[in-house]
Formats: C-alpha cells, sequence, structure tokens
C-alpha cells in the first residue's frame, strides 16, 4: 500500500540503521502494507546483503543509480519502479519520531484516499552547538517533503515527475507544481507530528554559510521558479502565478530586506527583477494591466514590516490575494 522512498548517497550502514530501525518498530500495522525502495545515488557506500537482512520484514528493494543523479531523480527513479499505490520520501539520515507513525498514517490513507497528506514534523536544528527540536506545522512544512504521502497515481495522471534540470531545489519545485494542481480542500491534513528531521550539517545547503549559499546557488532559483511556472502554464492551472512568484520569494525577500546584507548579490537584483517581470508579465500580455514599480512597491512595503522570519506567511497571503485578483 505505502513505498517509502529513500535515496541515499554518503550514508553508512550505521547512519540508516537508526532509520530503518525507526520504520522496524512501528506497532499495530501489517508489514506487508509498505515497502521500503531504497536507492543508491551511484555511492561507494554500498548497503551489504547480511545488513539488510536484519530488516527482512521491511521487504526491501534495493537499487543502484549507475551514475550520480542527485536526490531528485533518484526519488523519481523509486516512483517509476514502484506499483505501490501510496508514496512517502524519507532522508537516509531521518526517521520516525514515535513507534505510533505508520499505524496512524495508513489508517487515514485507508479511510479516505487522499490526492496528497500533509502531517507536521519536528526539525533538529543546532544553535551554537547546542542540539535544538522545532515543531513545523502544515503550512509550515512548505516547500519540504518530510512527512507527506502521495498518491502515485495523481502524480502520474498530472504528469508530476522531477525536474531533470533543478538538481538542488528539487524539493521546492516538486512541492510548488504539486500545489498548483489541488484546491485547498484537496490537501489532507492529519494532525500528528510524524518525521524527525535532522538537518545536516554536510549536505549542500548548509555545508557552507548561508550567506554564501545563497550568492551561489541565485541562478538556481530563478530557473526553478520558471520551471515551476511553466508547468502550471502547461495544466493550465489558476495557481500559476502564485506558485511562480512563491517559489522565488524567498530569494527575493532577502535580497530587498534590511535583516540581511548580501553585498554579492546588489548587482543581481536589478536583472531578478527585469527578469520577473519579462517573463510573467510581458509573456502573457498583460503588462498593461500591471505598471513596472506595482509588484515592487507591493514587496517593499510588507519587507519594510518584516520583523521576523516568520512574517512571510503573511507576505504569501497578500502576495496569493494580489495575483488573484489582478492576473488570474
Amino acid at each position: 500500500m505505502l513505498d517509502i522512498i529513500i535515496p541515499q548517497y554518503m550514508e553508512d550502514e550505521y547512519t540508516i540503521k537508526n532509520l530503518l530501525d525507526s520504520i522496524m518498530n512501528q506497532k499495530n500495522i501489517d508489514f506487508n502494507d509498505i515497502q521500503v525502495t531504497i536507492i543508491n545515488d551511484a555511492s561507494t557506500c554500498i548497503l551489504s546483503n547480511e545488513f539488510l537482512m536484519n530488516y527482512e520484514k521491511l521487504n526491501i528493494i534495493y537499487l543502484r543509480n549507475d551514475k550520480n543523479l542527485g536526490p531528485g531523480l533518484t526519488r523519481q527513479r523509486g516512483i517509476d519502479s514502484t506499483d505501490e499505490p501510496f508514496i512517502m520520501f524519507m532522508d537516509a539520515d531521518d526517521e520516525y519520531i514515535n513507534s505510533n507513525v505508520l499505524s496512524r498514517i495508513l489508517d487515514y490513507l485507508k479511510k479516505y484516499n487522499p490526492n496528497y497528506l500533509v502531517t507536521n514534523i519536528m526539525v533538529e536544528v543546532y544553535l551554537d552547538n547546542q542540539k535544538s527540536l522545532r515543531l513545523r506545522k502544515r503550512e509550515e512544512t512548505y516547500p519540504w517533503m518530510h512527512g507527506k504521502v502521495y498518491k502515485r497515481f495523481y502524480l502520474k495522471d498530472h504528469n508530476l515527475r522531477f525536474h531533470p534540470n533543478v538538481r538542488h531545489l528539487e524539493d521546492s519545485y516538486f512541492t510548488s507544481c504539486l500545489l498548483g494542481t489541488l484546491s485547498p480542500k484537496e490537501i489532507h491534513y492529519l494532525d500528528i507530528v510524524s518525521y524527525l528531521w535532522k538537518m545536516n550539517e554536510l549536505s549542500l545547503t548548509r555545508k557552507k554559510s548561508k550567506y554564501n549559499y545563497m550568492v551561489d546557488t541565485f541562478d538556481d532559483f530563478i530557473s526553478c521558479a520558471r520551471y515551476v511556472y511553466d508547468y502550471l502554464t502547461s495544466i493550465q492551472s489558476k495557481m500559476r502565478f502564485p506558485y511562480f512568484i512563491q517559489a522565488t520569494l524567498g530569494i527575493y525577500t532577502v535580497l530587498n530586506s534590511n535583516l540581511f546584507d548580501f553585498d554579492d548579490l546588489k548587482d543581481k537584483r536589478e536583472a531578478y527583477l527585469k527578469d520577473l517581470y519579462d517573463y510573467v508579465i510581458k509573456k502573457k500580455n498583460i503588462y498593461k494591466l500591471v505598471k513596472e514599480d506595482v509588484l515592487l512597491k507591493l514587496y517593499e512595503k510588507e519587507i519594510r514590516e518584516l520583523k521576523e522570519r516568520n512574517k512571510l506567511r503573511e507576505i504569501y497571503k497578500g502576495l496569493n490575494e494580489f495575483f488573484n485578483e489582478f492576473l488570474i
């Protein structure tokens, strides 16, 4: 019924053991209802047969990529290889938060048959070398894929796939496209904490300072947003404008907020704005409906009032209302 898809790169048996143990320790479930697919992304950290035999009741399928594809296309291979009606993604160094998660999720899937199910997650972070846990609920988990369940046939029917050219923002791309196909009533929410996300300090997004990461991946943000817009336009989604903007909002906020000092990005700010206007407004022949400075004024008004990062949700809401009213 449920395939748990796990990309593996440099995680060795010691690391992935915690994850598999957290699945193995689930209570009140029929293990015939789950399958675990692990895809080695052309890594030298190969899981031995002896190790995998310790988890025989998890029905593990172990695949290996011939070349390194990155997490997005590796997850896509897992989707394409499974026959299970529902899929869930996990990172190889994470785990379920307790032993009752899968029983709650499986019961919900059997009862409601959702296209998309969201749960709450716990994020493990380190501040000043001290471990801290942060609860993230419902919309706060956007754009991450943790603690969510997807109906495989829904993804297939809407041609929802990880983009081959989006390697580092694959979760943002996939989630933005998915949400553009759903009405709010179609998003199911199970109010449990299901997932412990351990923010890996060695991952691509965190091995450098946040400043350098944002500078180095600036063009990736723009490309990702374009791919989101193209997909949502191709399916004639009414949410194409809001989610295009939402996909780029983080980088825009950074560029315009006094909370951050990204001197290296100042030269790119004007080019980014022009790219935004040209690609969305002019391309859709609605440039006359919106003066060139309307978006900028809207952003600047919100950003002047931005005191804490958790106010981003208010900005999202304002942007969506703006685009729904004026552009769609």
